[in-house]
């Protein structure tokens, strides 16, 4: 259900300047010298005086704006006659012709070029003649030449007043829109956000279910053999069950590390740089050599930049630890005025130049990296190692 445009007030900044010059001709008319009024002129002039203020105020705010072109015709064809009955029972005296100046402006609001060209010549020629009427054509004639330049003025006023109030509607509107535009993409970025923190619990959750299930299956059969080495050479069983134990403890490590890369903040409000060196730290402790290096200034970074560089690391430095049989592995963290960069490289077996991106977890990571508007790059040989660099834009 649609409902109607509510009307209106007197309340307009326009409507108050309509009211102000109709009172300053009113004041000019009773203020003439040599000019007098009968009570009867008097009323008339006041009842004329407020309907034509009611017409160009309420009347043209609420039925005229907007309305069709013979409406706008109208108004005009009602306001005219009642500024030439006021200026005769005026006596033709007074600054009367302060009365058609409101007009010429709203026929710069109203109409085109053309109808405001027609409206301006209408005016100037009716202040012509209601002068030119007690005084004399040649009065009138000069009296037309002399309000020609004021039309003239009053138009292009109320144009540039148009053009600055359409600046700023648009101005506004813009705003509006950009606020609009800075809601949804911060509702796009908190998706980004949990969609790559359920991929990467999806990833933890495969990872858990494929490692604990690798161990325990490799613990059952070294209890099944020891088992079997109980009945029939008991001496023999103690390979087994040492072996089955150890599987036990490297398991047990396996679920520790998904489970605390499961927690909501793993950095815990530490240094970005603290946190990948003791990653760096706990691989060294496995028998590797590694060296993490930072270069350039380093800056505070959003949350999700920070976690996807951890979990970057985090996963690159599984990979080596589980497959590349690297001897030595390098990180180094990168801060330049454009972005951050985090470049790690091994020594290990490498891999297949064809196809670099693909397997242990690194389609998650480049898709983790590109909804931050990132780039991940790999490069891999059989024999001649591994590296990985991603470069994610963030200016300083």
């Amino acid at each position: 259900m649609t409902h109607p445009k509510p009307r209106r007030l007197l309340l307009h900044t326009t409507d108050w300047a309509f009211v102000v010059v109709a009172v300053a001709a009113y004041v000019s008319f009773f203020t003439a010298a040599n000019v007098s009024f009968t009570g009867f002129e008097v009323l008339l002039l006041v009842v004329l005086g407020l309907l034509y203020t009611a017409i160009g105020t309420y009347g043209f705010e609420n039925y005229v704006f907007a309305a069709p072109l013979g409406t706008k015709i109208l108004y005009y064809v009602v306001q005219f006659p009642l500024v030439i009955g006021i200026t005769v029972l005026s006596h033709f005296g007074g600054a009367f012709w302060l009365l058609l100046l409101p007009l010429v402006s709203h026929g710069a609001v109203l109409f085109s070029r053309t109808g405001v060209l027609v409206i301006s010549a209408l005016t100037t020629l009716l202040f012509g003649l209601l002068l030119g009427i007690p005084n004399g054509w040649q009065v009138g004639l000069t009296a037309t030449l002399s309000f020609a330049p004021g039309v003239v003025f009053v138009v292009i006023f109320t144009q540039m007043a148009l053009g600055e109030s359409r600046a700023r509607h648009q101005v506004e509107a813009l705003a509006q829109d950009l606020a609009k535009a800075h809601e949804t993409l911060a509702q796009y970025a908190v998706q980004a956000e949990e969609l790559a923190t359920a991929k990467e619990r999806n990833r933890l959750a495969r990872e858990i279910h494929d490692s604990l299930g690798h161990y325990l299956t490799a613990i059952n059969v070294q209890l099944e053999a020891a088992r079997t080495l109980l009945e029939s050479d008991p001496s023999q069983a103690l390979p087994p069950l040492e072996r089955a134990q150890s599987l036990t403890k490297e398991g047990l490590h396996e679920v520790r590390r998904s489970v605390a890369a499961l927690r909501a903040s793993p950095l815990e409000g530490k240094p970005l740089a603290m946190v990948l060196a003791q990653l760096v730290e706990d691989l060294r402790a496995t028998g590797i050599a590694a060296t993490f290096d930072v270069h350039g200034e380093a800056r505070a970074l959003p949350p999700q930049l920070e976690l996807a560089l951890y979990r970057v690391t985090q996963e690159a430095l599984t990979n080596v630890r589980k497959h590349s049989q690297a001897r030595h592995t390098g990180v180094s963290l990168t801060y330049t005025a454009a972005d951050v960069r985090l470049r790690v490289q091994d020594d290990g077996v490498g891999g297949d130049s064809d196809a670099p991106t693909g397997g242990f977890g690194l389609v998650g990571l480049r898709e983790r990296v590109q909804l931050l508007g990132g780039e991940l790059h790999c490069v891999t040989e059989p024999g001649k190692g591994f590296v990985l660099e991603i470069q994610i834009p963030f200016p300083a």
